[in-house]
């Protein structure tokens, strides 16, 4: 395990270590928060004033064995997938679940929990996964609700169109019967004259 004492060192100087900003960024909005080394002749920040932003310096940086670790010590693995999990140990290593699918993520801490893996980007996996097969299964639920009801519409749409059939049939068949009597009547006429 690492040392503890060179851990609290580091979080020691962490926690006065400034955020070392480029000169005049606080002044302005379109000069990023980032460090640029100032490069002006007359630049106080660059001749180090006493009154100035400090520099970025060797004595700020955190020391080497403790470097890339989490607070805890742990040394950080990205899991993008069930193979990265092969050889981790649990003693010196800590899972950091990448940006993948839920089903993907489940799977991951489901194989975690059940070797008893630190994750650090999730609190309480057990509670994660339990949450999100809720809203899947509530999402399957409301998607079944869905279409259920789109089958009713469809199912009453398609009686009222077949009612609306017979109303048209019907009254073709009452045209033709009437056209049919018609066309015999003038005939009637016809053989009259």
């Amino acid at each position: 395990m690492v040392n503890t004492r060179l851990l609290e060192q580091r979080n020691k100087t962490k926690g006065k270590k400034p955020n070392f900003l480029r000169q005049d960024a606080h002044r302005t909005k379109s000069l990023e928060k980032k460090w640029i080394k100032p490069k002006g002749m007359h630049s106080k920040m660059r001749m180090k004033l006493r009154s100035r932003r400090v520099w970025p310096s060797s004595g700020y940086c955190s020391p080497n064995e403790v470097k890339g670790l989490t607070r805890k010590g742990f040394q950080p693995i990205l899991v993008r997938n069930l193979k990265n999990l092969e050889g981790f140990d649990s003693k010196t290593q800590i899972v950091v679940v990448g940006h993948v699918g839920l089903k993907n993520k489940i799977q991951i801490l489901k194989k975690c929990i059940e070797n008893k893996y630190n994750v650090d980007n999730v609190k309480s996996p057990q509670e994660f996964i339990t949450n999100i097969e809720n809203k899947i299964v509530d999402k399957k639920k409301v998607k079944k609700d869905k279409e259920d009801k789109k089958k009713k519409t469809k199912d009453e749409q398609n009686k009222k169109v077949t009612k609306e059939e017979k109303k048209e049939t019907v009254k073709e068949s009452q045209e033709e019967t009437k056209k049919g009597e018609k066309s015999e009547k003038i005939k009637v006429l016809e053989k009259k004259q």
